[in-house]
């Protein structure tokens, strides 16, 4: 027991190892995305704040003069947002900048992104421990937790934080979550409160946690004295909750009950909703009136078949059973009646996080854009329910060896079919599609919204003319100048990004995102006089244009 035991510790650490490896050899290829530059001078700015109130004078000196010299027309000033923006890696990063001396700003940005992959796994191990104390089978844990890191869009935007770092916290506060069900402690709920609050600091959709929490203790009190007790630990929790969040978030530390309540103002801004138009199936939509399929296409077209297959057949099977269950409840027998044992515990918390989050989302009709990247966390439990349906199959099998073996190669199919397409689409892979829309409709959604192409457009004409100096327009809502950050000052001071002023321009770049419906509105269509010379076209992605002027 105890060499099998090593074994898999090697096993799995290899398998770590190999991950970093390859991400510290490629990571670089992604670029800058648009909000970088937001989101420096959001941790500068918290970094600057948090040093005045404890007289770190030179930290404060430093990140004063660090504002000043970011400059963008299109960036809104430094703490306008800062009810809105969490400061979880915006302020360590900014820290480290200061500290390593860190002046070049694509290596600031490159460093950042790194650590925010690094937390992707680190997330991606709490997942993997979620499924081995459910499942209790290392091949399956180490299978499902492969399936959770090479998911195509989620593993190409772990690089850009923000969604995917929420994702990461999300699973490891949901981790203590579970293990709480196992056997209470203190410490277990510590560290759930502690995660649950680094989660809300990204996210208000962690809210889910605390309630979900709270319905579970509610459920599991068939007497009483249970009552009472599973009140107190949900009252500890919500003590330490609060305390958490407001160590975690500057804006809470001075007028502590009216910032909280200003933290909820996103809601209410997006309920107001943005006057811009979402490109979904080839038609433009209001982002606050989109199709009621919006989200569950998104989903169906951007995640691998057999994995989308598995997840539906997992979540019906399961829902079915607990339908079942709640019809069959006694009433002095319910809590034994809803879940059997500590597993369907935690199968049982995992469908109702999901359920609850997709029923608020279509109730309250939440805007969306770039497809269901602000949900991404909703990965989690779309690998744990794939992961139960195999583990459902194996059962089923168990004594049909060539069955339940097939469904064990089925499932490895299923990871290596993921990093072939990781392969395939890097350094893209957050605009995969899967085979289940062909490449005629791919680019009937919206695109590049990141602007990631922006490093390979300003190489790809640096390396293809021979300019000292150009003009570039840009037909597109992205704000193309941003990218040039990703890039070497030296090819960086050769580009002059002057917007849609096309006649003054030497080329166009174009990729598939825009705010308003263009087949209407004709802000963003070429000139006669430009001819397109080039196109990234990545699996049938449209990725980006260029256009040459012919005078």
């Amino acid at each position: 027991m105890t060499n099998e035991k090593t074994f898999r510790t090697i096993f799995l650490i290899s398998i770590y190892i190999i991950i970093s490896i390859i991400a510290f050899l490629t990571f670089k290829d992604h670029g800058v995305h648009i909000e970088e530059k937001f989101h420096r001078l959001n941790g500068l700015f918290w970094l600057n704040y948090v040093s005045q109130i404890f007289n770190f004078e030179t930290i404060a000196s430093l990140t004063e003069k660090k504002m000043l010299e970011i400059n963008d027309y299109t960036l809104n000033e430094a703490g306008s947002y800062m009810d809105k923006y969490g400061v979880i890696l915006d302020l360590p990063a900014a820290l480290i900048e200061i500290f390593f001396n860190l002046e070049k700003i694509e290596n600031i940005y490159y460093v950042k992104q790194f650590i925010s992959f690094i937390l992707f796994l680190i997330g991606s191990y709490f997942f993997f421990r979620i499924l081995y104390e459910r499942f209790n089978n290392f091949f399956l844990s180490v299978v499902g937790m492969l399936l959770f890191i090479t998911s195509p869009r989620i593993f190409g935007d772990s690089f850009l934080y923000k969604d995917v770092l929420f994702l990461s916290f999300f699973v490891i506060a949901l981790y203590f979550f579970l293990t709480l069900t196992d056997n209470f402690t203190k410490k277990k709920l510590l560290y759930f409160s502690f995660f649950c609050a680094i989660s809300f600091n990204l996210r208000l959709f962690a809210i889910f946690l605390p309630i979900v929490f709270f319905i579970y203790l509610i459920l599991n009190s068939w007497n009483k004295d249970n009552l009472k007790t599973n009140l107190n630990k949900f009252l500890i929790y919500f003590i330490l909750l609060i305390f958490f969040t407001i160590l975690f978030s500057p804006y809470l530390w001075t007028n502590t009950l009216s910032n909280l309540i200003d933290i909820f103002k996103p809601l209410e801004r997006a309920s107001i909703g943005e006057n811009i138009k979402i490109l979904f199936n080839n038609e433009f939509y209001p982002n606050r009136n989109l199709p009621q399929n919006y989200l569950f296409t998104w989903i169906a077209i951007t995640t691998p078949i057999v994995t989308l297959v598995l997840f539906i057949s997992g979540y019906l099977l399961y829902t079915m059973r607990l339908v079942k269950r709640f019809t069959n409840i006694k009433e002095k027998q319910f809590f034994n009646d809803l879940w059997r044992g500590k597993k369907e515990i935690k199968d049982f918390i995992n469908f109702l996080l999901i359920t609850s989050f997709i029923l608020t989302l279509l109730i309250f009709n939440s805007p969306f854009y770039n497809g269901w990247r602000l949900v991404y966390f909703l990965n989690i439990f779309i690998i744990y329910f794939s992961t139960l349906q195999i583990n459902n199959c194996i059962v089923y099998f168990k004594k049909n060896n060539l069955k339940s073996n097939f469904i064990k190669v089925l499932f490895i199919f299923s990871v290596l079919h993921n990093i072939i397409v990781l392969v395939s689409y890097h350094p893209y892979q957050s605009y995969y599609f899967s085979e289940l829309i062909n490449e005629n409709k791919k680019n009937s959604f919206e695109g590049d919204y990141h602007g990631l192409s922006s490093k390979h457009f300003f190489l790809k004409l640096n390396a293809d003319y021979n300019y000292n100096f150009f003009k570039v327009a840009v037909a597109s809502h992205t704000p193309l100048h941003r990218g040039l950050e990703s890039i070497e000052s030296n090819i960086r001071k050769k580009f002059n990004v002057i917007g849609q002023n096309y006649e003054n321009a030497d080329f166009i770049y174009k990729n598939n995102i825009s705010e308003v419906n263009s087949k209407l509105n004709k802000k963003y269509d070429i000139p006669a006089n430009f001819v397109k010379v080039y196109e990234l076209n990545v699996n049938g992605v449209r990725i980006y244009e260029i256009f040459k002027n012919l005078k």
